[in-house]
């Protein structure tokens, strides 16, 4: 078995550590290796065009961009084929990276409900 780790900055998964991850080559064509690192901000000079390099599952849309998925998960492929153009497109594990789902920034004002026995006790105290 031939030791695998994905190549995205702030990743850990290895094919020891994660056996149950997909991990796909990065393909020899300089263009697209290029661009493929660039999209993980890996520096293409870091890693020599001869190194097979690989990104976990975890960076792609598997079931779309993987050509023989249903075969392959079933055990009747042992190799990767990717969809003609298939890019990585998920890198959430990088911080800066991450979706926020709202502005953090902002922050609300809380509010407490009161029962009526609370605010009639909060109108007396004021008045008196």
């Amino acid at each position: 078995m031939v030791y695998k780790w994905c190549v995205v900055p702030q990743y850990t998964n290895t094919s020891i550590k994660t056996p149950e991850k997909m991990f796909v080559s990065i393909p020899k064509n300089t263009k697209i290796r290029k661009k493929w690192l660039m999209l993980a901000r890996r520096n293409p000079k870091d890693i020599a065009a001869s190194t097979n390099a690989f990104m976990c599952e975890d960076h792609f849309n598997i079931e779309q961009d993987m050509a023989n998925y249903r075969q392959y998960t079933m055990g009747f492929r042992q190799t990767i084929l990717l969809v003609k153009g298939a890019m990585p497109s998920k890198f959430e594990c990088q911080v800066d990276r991450r979706k926020r789902l709202s502005d953090t920034t902002m922050s609300r004002t809380a509010y407490i409900k009161l029962s009526p026995l609370t605010k009639l006790v909060s109108i007396v105290l004021i008045y008196n």
